[in-house]
């Protein structure tokens, strides 16, 4: 079943009504994105973008309100690391779709998105990261944006350029320039990620 729902369920969403999307394809799409398979998660992403885009496209309020509510319900708050993840990639996979002018998707989507820029797991720090910088700045979309859009994703990259992981500092364009050091003073850092002291940070190209 699981097999067949990865394969089908994107499409699905094209061939039935906002009405039938929203009572059927979507609760089971957030039935498979709470799964312990990463694929199974991952084929419930695309299929979720479906559905948003199908309640967009039939501007489908009460459907599209009810989605979005899960999103962040289910997603975007939850204990599981995984899930706010996965509303990272959500986020992402819809944005690729291109159903949304600049600041709708910024009011869907965006502050809940930023909120993760302090999650306590590195990994989902870093989709935030490689998302925002790889796809929401430096292009039309960032143009389009309000000044208000615009200063909180800047502040959202500041934070993560200092992030204590170097990996999420390199996700947004931050460029390590070791400094020499001796063998003591690398021993005497704690085990954690002690680049933000031994390296030194700058933008990158854009």
């Amino acid at each position: 079943m699981k097999l067949y729902n990865k394969n089908q369920l994107y499409e699905l969403t094209e061939l039935f009504s906002s009405v039938d999307v929203g009572d059927y394809i979507s609760p089971l799409g957030f039935g498979m994105a709470v799964d312990k398979v990463a694929d199974v998660r991952h084929a419930a992403i695309k299929a979720l973008s479906g559905c948003y885009s199908k309640f967009n496209c039939e501007k489908a309020q009460v459907q599209t309100e009810v989605f979005l509510d899960d999103c962040h319900r289910v997603f975007a708050s939850s204990q599981d690391w995984k899930l706010r993840q996965v509303y990272i990639y959500l986020c992402k996979s819809i944005y690729k779709l291109n159903v949304d002018r600049p600041d709708q998707y910024a009011l869907r989507f965006i502050g809940k998105l930023l909120s993760l820029k302090e999650d306590p797991v590195v990994n989902v720090r870093l989709s935030l990261g490689t998302f925002i910088y790889q796809y929401l700045v430096n292009n039309e979309f960032y143009i389009g944006l309000s000044d208000d859009w615009r200063t909180q994703i800047d502040e959202c990259l500041q934070i993560l350029l200092v992030d204590r992981d170097r990996d999420v500092r390199a996700s947004v364009g931050g460029i390590y320039q070791p400094r020499q050091t001796d063998l003591s003073s690398e021993y005497s850092n704690d085990h954690s990620d002690s680049s933000i002291q031994n390296n030194t940070i700058t933008l990158g190209d854009q």
